[in-house]
């Protein structure tokens, strides 16, 4: 099984019957961290996360910093943080380019897909420093002039690629007409998929008020374990992070079409985000220490909140944990829980469909199966 797990859902025979959803967790992979050394650690994270390694890798070192009570310089800090940002930005543009276009019976744009893996190494590249960015303690230093020129080439690749217009005027679009609008006249696949959304009636499909978590540290650890309500378990998706943007917040309740927007909209403010970051107007996430020693380290993938936490003792990690959004989202009370129990249709063939938007909705990066009673 891979780290990420699996997700497996069951579509009953009779409509209206609860749709089974079974999150199928992956193999601890953090019993093969205890007794190793902070930096062997930080080679076995990224081998083994084929899906999102950059963000898993610096939820890890801040993990392990927070335990060694060790802090990085803000360059470093900095570089960190846009590097995770870089990846969130590939990953989503990868789903606008490859995934939407064949649900809704198209074909991959494979060389875009392509173009769109090149931004995050040649980012890494750009980097120079006495050690790699993810080791503790790393020293990282940023020559910015070729960071901003990687920067603006990504946001142009969007504009082109996905958006068919400047970011800044796609954000600046209010309401489910002027989305409709953009919709029917982009010529991307990004816009021809929510325009699918809206003319087969599937953009509202499975609208639910969001359970929010609060805000991360050590004292909220216990609200993030549980954080049930009467509407179900708070989720931690891409949707949650941009739910008060001005462009989301006029289309209402958040159905599918809303969380497909939502990762159009996270892709429009990540360029500018990671500008903001490398200039130091805003501040990345750092490591976190409790007065037991133990190190905790959140950061936002692609896909929603991630929380590695780490003791160490005498040179050796002695406990570690990871806690993916996956786990959360799939619950058994989870959002994608709810949101597949809501596909009310009799033909088994939509439902199937409707189930695979919801997952990509959701987390594309899971693997999934899909079965019909």
């Amino acid at each position: 099984m891979s780290a990420e797990g699996k997700v497996l859902i069951e579509l009953p025979a009779r409509p209206g019957t609860p749709v089974g959803v079974t999150f199928r967790p992956p193999a601890d992979v953090t019993r093969l961290f205890i007794g190793k050394t902070p930096e062997e650690v930080l080679t076995l994270v990224p081998a083994l996360h084929g899906v999102c390694a950059t963000a898993q890798t610096h939820a890890a070192v801040l993990a392990l910093e927070g335990a060694l009570d060790i802090t990085v310089t803000d360059e470093t800090a900095r570089a960190r943080q846009a590097l995770t940002m870089m990846e969130c930005l590939r990953e989503h543009g990868l789903r606008a380019i490859m995934d939407w276009p064949r649900l809704m019976g198209e074909t991959a744009d494979n060389l875009a897909a392509r173009q769109a893996m090149t931004f995050l190494p040649g980012f890494q590249a750009a980097l120079s420093g006495a050690s790699a960015p993810f080791s503790v303690g790393a020293k990282v230093s940023m020559p910015m002039e070729p960071l901003v020129r990687i920067i603006a080439e990504t946001a142009e690749f969007l504009k082109t690629t996905v958006f068919g217009e400047p970011l800044e005027c796609w954000l600046s679009r209010r309401g489910a007409d002027a989305l409709r609008d953009w919709a029917e006249n982009a010529k991307t696949a990004a816009g021809r998929f929510i325009s699918w959304l809206f003319a087969t009636d599937r953009f509202a499909v499975a609208a639910f008020p969001p359970v929010r978590l609060p805000e991360f540290d050590p004292g909220t650890l216990p609200a993030w374990l549980s954080s049930e309500s009467q509407n179900g378990l708070a989720e931690a998706t891409s949707y949650i992070r941009r739910a008060g943007d001005p462009l989301l917040t006029g289309l209402g309740t958040p159905g599918l079409g809303v969380r497909f927007a939502a990762r159009l909209v996270e892709l429009a403010r990540l360029p500018g985000e990671m500008l903001a970051v490398l200039t130091g107007e805003t501040r990345p996430p750092s490591a976190i220490r409790d007065e037991t020693g133990t190190g905790y380290g959140t950061v936002q993938a692609a896909r929603g909140a991630l929380i590695h936490t780490a003791k160490v003792e005498q040179d050796r990690v002695s406990a570690y944990r990871m806690l993916p959004p996956t786990e959360r989202n799939f619950a058994s009370r989870g959002i994608a829980a709810r949101c597949l129990d809501d596909l009310h249709t009799a033909n088994e063939a939509e439902r199937r469909l409707r189930a695979n938007l919801v997952v990509n909705a959701i987390d594309p990066c899971v693997a999934c199966e899909v079965r019909a009673g």
